[in-house]
C-alpha cells in the first residue's frame, strides 16, 4: 500500500519507536467483526449456530471476528438481525461508554449505524440517533430498524440545531466525529486520495463545533465519548485539549482493562487532565486504528429544569387507531397486544404509523427533521387499507403472531422471499397476514391467497 508521505511523517513525529511496526502492519489484512443482536439470541446461542467459523473478540461482550464479510452479509440470519457486521476498533467507544436502563443517548453522527447498535444492546430508556447527511441517514434506518429495537429516534438534523431544542436532555453522548481517517487506510484504500485532499486541518474545525455544541445537550454528571478514526494529534488530543480548556467543568475520565490500547503520546505527557486519551493502533490490537476520550460533566453544573413534550394533539392512543390497523393487531399473542395497548401512536405526513417508545416526551420536538420515530408499524393509504412494515415484523418474536411459517434456514423459499418473490406453501391456507420466519426468527410479512404468499418485505431490502 503506498501511504501519504504527509501521513508518514506526522507518524514519524507522533510515534518515533513504534513507527516502523505502525507502516509494517498497513500490509496485513484487515479485520472483520460482528456483535449479537441479545434482543433476538443469546450468545451461547449464537455460537452455537454460527453458520461460518468465528473467533471471540476480547472485551466486547457478543463480539467476534469473522474472516469472509461478504459470506456474513448474504445469510438470512443477517436479514433477521441476528447480528450486526462491524470493525472490530470500531465496537470499543460504544462499549466503554457506561450506559445504564434509565439513561437517555444521543448518538449526533449516527451513520451506518454501529455505535447506536453497541448503545441500543445496553437497553437505554430511549436513543437519539442522528446524523446530518439524509443520504447517510438511509442505511442509518435500515441498519437499525434490522435490529429490531423499538426504543430509537433517527433525525437527521445538523448538531447546531440539535443543541438549541435539546437543553441537558441526555445522560450520555457519543461522538464519533467527522475525521481524516488515517486508522482506516489499510481497510479502505480509497480514503487515501481524500486524505491528501483535505488532511486533518480541514476536520478539526467541524469536530470542535460538534463538541461545543453537544456539551449543553449533556446533563450534569452525564458522561460523553469522543472518538475518531484517525491518528491524528491536531483532530484527537488538541481538540480534547480545547474543548476541556473551554469547559473546565469536563474531566477525562481513564480507559483502563483493554491490553493494546496506548495513552497519550510523550509530547502531551506534560498536558493535565489528557492521561485517558487511548489510542487503538493496529500494529497492537487486533483492529484498525482509533483514538477515544471518555469525557464526564461535573455534578455540580448548574442543572435545567427538565421538560416534557406534550404531543397529545398529534399522537393517540390504541383505541384511536384506524380500524384496519387494530385487526391487523388481533393477529397478536395476548401479551404482546397487552403492550401495545399501553404505548401511543403516531402518524407522519406520508402515512407511515409508528409505535412511540416509552419516554418519547423527553425527546420529541415538532421542530426536528425525524426520519424515524420508534418502530414504524406499517403503512396506511387514504382509502384506510393498511400494509405493515418489515421493521415491525423484526421487532416481534416469532410466537407474538398468528399465523406463521417458519421456514427451515436451508429452504430456497427463505432466499425467494428475501428477493422479494412469491412463495409457495401447503401451510398457507388462511387467507390474510403471515409472519414469515426461518429457524424460528422473523423476517417479514407476506399476504396468503389461500395458495400463495404475496410478499410483503421492503421493496428498498431486497436481496439483488
Amino acid at each position: 500500500m503506498v501511504l501519504p508521505e504527509k501521513f508518514k511523517e506526522s507518524m514519524k513525529m507522533l510515534l518515533p519507536g513504534e513507527y516502523e511496526d505502525l507502516i509494517g502492519s498497513f500490509e496485513k489484512r484487515p479485520y472483520s467483526g460482528l456483535k449479537v443482536n441479545t434482543k433476538k439470541i443469546s450468545v451461547s446461542d449464537f455460537e452455537n449456530k454460527a453458520p461460518f467459523r468465528i473467533e471471540k473478540i476480547p472485551y466486547i461482550k457478543g463480539g467476534y471476528y469473522i474472516n469472509d464479510t461478504d459470506a456474513w452479509t448474504k445469510h438470512p440470519y443477517y436479514y433477521a438481525g441476528l447480528y450486526y457486521i462491524q470493525e472490530p476498533s470500531a465496537m470499543l467507544p460504544a462499549e466503554i461508554l457506561p450506559v445504564s436502563e434509565d439513561d437517555t443517548v444521543l448518538d449526533i453522527c449516527a451513520a451506518p449505524g454501529g455505535k447506536s447498535f453497541g448503545i441500543i444492546r445496553k437497553r437505554p430508556a430511549c436513543l437519539l440517533s442522528n446524523d446530518i447527511s439524509f443520504s447517510r441517514t438511509i442505511p442509518l434506518v435500515k441498519n437499525i430498524e434490522h435490529t429490531g429495537w423499538d426504543n430509537i429516534f433517527i433525525s437527521c438534523e445538523s448538531p447546531e440545531k440539535l443543541s438549541r431544542h435539546y437543553i441537558e436532555v441526555f445522560d450520555r453522548i457519543i461522538v464519533d466525529a467527522p475525521c481524516s481517517g488515517e486508522g482506516m487506510f489499510r481497510k479502505d484504500p480509497s480514503l487515501i486520495k481524500e486524505y491528501e485532499k483535505k488532511g486533518s486541518s480541514h476536520y478539526r474545525p467541524v469536530q470542535e463545533s460538534i463538541l461545543s455544541c453537544v456539551y449543553p445537550m449533556l446533563k450534569a454528571g452525564g458522561y460523553l465519548m469522543y472518538s475518531t478514526c484517525t491518528f491524528s494529534d491536531e483532530e484527537n488530543e488538541q481538540v480534547v485539549l480545547a474543548f476541556i480548556t473551554e469547559h473546565p467543568d469536563m474531566q477525562i475520565c481513564d480507559i483502563e482493562g483493554i491490553p493494546g490500547l496506548r495513552g497519550p503520546y510523550d509530547r502531551y505527557s506534560g498536558y493535565s487532565g489528557l492521561s485517558g486519551c487511548v489510542h487503538v493502533l493496529p500494529h497492537r490490537f487486533c483492529g484498525e486504528g482509533h483514538f477515544m476520550a471518555l469525557m464526564k460533566k461535573s455534578e455540580d453544573s448548574e442543572p435545567v429544569p427538565a421538560g416534557g413534550a406534550d404531543i397529545s394533539d398529534i399522537s393517540c392512543g390504541y383505541e384511536s387507531l384506524p380500524e384496519s390497523i387494530r385487526e391487523f393487531f388481533d393477529h397478536l399473542s395476548d401479551d404482546r397486544l397487552k403492550i401495545l395497548k399501553s404505548r401511543r401512536y403516531l402518524t407522519s405526513g406520508d402515512g407511515f404509523v409508528y409505535i412511540l417508545p416509552n419516554g418519547f416526551e423527553k425527546l420529541y420536538d415538532k421542530k426536528i427533521r425525524y426520519v424515524r420515530t420508534g418502530t414504524c408499524i406499517g403503512f396506511i393509504k387514504p382509502s384506510g387499507a393498511f400494509t405493515p412494515h418489515t421493521a415491525f415484523a423484526l421487532s416481534l418474536d416469532m410466537n407474538d403472531f398468528r399465523p406463521y411459517i417458519d421456514l427451515d434456514i436451508k429452504d430456497v423459499n427463505v432466499i425467494k422471499y428475501l428477493k422479494g418473490e412469491t412463495i409457495i406453501d401447503d401451510r398457507a391456507e388462511d387467507k390474510g397476514y403471515v409472519l414469515i420466519c426461518t429457524d424460528g426468527y422473523p423476517l417479514g410479512f407476506a399476504r396468503s391467497d389461500g395458495k400463495r404468499l404475496k410478499n410483503l418485505y421492503e421493496k428498498g431490502w431486497v436481496i439483488r
